[in-house]
């Protein structure tokens, strides 16, 4: 099927099927409109006929006129002494209108029973039961439904043919181009990119999305491996976090530090992905938010957090870890840095022994800037592998992922540079700097 028949097709099914809805809507309130009416009627004519009814024994008096409505519809009635009927009047119908309500012991009801809408009263032995029938009013729904239906029919087709014609004028453009297209035997650039009008815009649109469209899946590609390299260190955190405080019992005041770290970790759960796709598309999206409209963060305070956040992790493992420093006011994304922090600070713990530590040091530096330092006592770069350390999931290094790539992108994002070293000890050293 073509795309015009296609079109044509959904858009006649959609009015079709809206308009049949809307029809079957109106036929919904009709129903409960009349019904309704009917109900207040035959209501309203089973409480007189009771009153007239208990005023003296015999056929009620005037009950044939309290049957009949404006419109010249007469209710069918029946009267009943106990449970011996008493009088029958009005217009033909079965000899019991609501046989469950002569053994119930209710005083009032009203509802639909074997197609009558009845309305049942009792005072003391008198019983009255009016009813109308239902099938004149199904009747009308019916002949209503069928002249909707078919009228909502003929108008669906008549706007059919106009959205078929409007479809193809629409589409004609297009249809030259795809046979451009498909008389290419080699791969290249969309033909046609040199034309004007329609088919020469939209022929250079494709070019132009096509292209895009590469880059654009290498970048996710990029993307996701990043992001779910991300997701563990704070995943990983906040397990071991819980983990660690549900090992014993532990005073409210540990609960609720705990909890407070918890929410702070799925805070930055939500936010990461945004945040890395913001990372990913710095570089070549105009109006992203950068370094200019970044607000004021004190990256002690990051670092004291990521310290938090970590501390059960490092506490499993051994390990002691340690910040000291001064306030370090500076520009930046929070989310984004603490995940700097995070990554740095969690591969020192993974690679530091049992019984080691890490330290975490951030000074300021003149103009503003700001400078963070992590240390570890543990084994350190192996010789060579700090040109491997950036490269997404270098696989040959252990530990060597897509961690300190991230890293230097952020870094380099605010404006700063990453620097990996040896530590004094024999460990690992990896210094930030951030401008102001």
């Amino acid at each position: 099927m073509t795309l015009r028949a296609r079109l044509t097709l959904l858009t006649f099914s959609v009015l079709l099927l809206t308009l049949l809805a809307s029809a079957g809507v109106a036929g919904a309130v009709l129903w409960r409109v009349e019904l309704a009416a009917i109900s207040r009627q035959v209501s309203a004519q089973a409480d007189a006929l009771l009153t007239v009814a208990r005023q003296a024994p015999g056929p009620p008096q005037g009950a044939t006129e309290l049957l009949e409505t404006e419109g010249g519809v007469t209710a069918v009635a029946r009267v009943y002494q106990g449970t011996a009927l008493r009088w029958s009047g009005g217009a033909l119908g079965p000899d019991v209108l609501d046989p469950t309500f002569l053994t119930d012991q209710e005083t009032r009801r009203t509802g639909e029973v074997a197609g009558y809408l009845t309305a049942s009263r009792r005072a003391g032995e008198v019983t009255v039961q009016v009813g109308r029938s239902l099938t004149p009013l199904r009747g009308l729904l019916r002949r209503y439904a069928f002249v909707a239906a078919l009228t909502l029919l003929l108008l669906s087709l008549l706007a059919g043919a106009l959205v078929a014609r409007e479809v193809r004028r629409a589409l004609r453009p297009l249809e030259a181009l795809v046979r451009r297209v498909g008389q290419l035997d080699t791969p290249g650039p969309v033909p046609a990119v040199a034309e004007r009008g329609e088919v020469g815009a939209l022929a250079r649109a494709l070019d132009t999305s096509l292209g895009a469209l590469r880059a654009e899946r290498e970048r996710e590609t990029l993307f996701l491996a990043s992001a779910s390299h991300e997701l563990r260190t704070p995943v990983t955190a906040l397990l071991a976090d819980l983990q660690y405080t549900l090992a014993r019992e532990r005073p409210p005041e540990e609960l609720r530090a705990a909890l407070r770290r918890t929410e702070r970790t799925a805070a930055r759960l939500r936010q990461l992905t945004g945040n890395l796709m913001t990372l990913t598309r710095a570089q070549r999206l105009p109006g992203v938010p950068g370094p200019d409209s970044w607000p004021e963060v004190d990256l002690l305070d990051l670092a004291g957090e990521a310290v938090d956040l970590l501390q059960p992790l490092a506490s499993r493992r051994g390990t002691d870890l340690w910040l000291d420093g001064q306030p370090t006011p500076l520009r930046g994304d929070s989310a984004l840095l603490g995940s700097v922090l995070e990554n740095l600070i969690g591969n020192a713990i993974k690679f530091t022994p049992e019984g080691g530590q890490v330290q975490v040091k951030v000074t300021p530096l003149r103009g503003g800037a700001g400078r963070l330092v992590v240390e570890d006592d543990g084994p350190g770069f192996p010789p060579g592998t700090l040109t491997e350390a950036f490269v997404r999931g270098q696989a040959d290094v252990e530990g060597f992922g897509l961690g300190l790539a991230v890293v230097r992108e952020v870094v380099e994002a605010h404006g700063g540079t990453l620097f990996l070293s040896a530590a004094g000890g024999g460990g690992a050293r990896a210094e930030v700097v951030l401008p102001a």
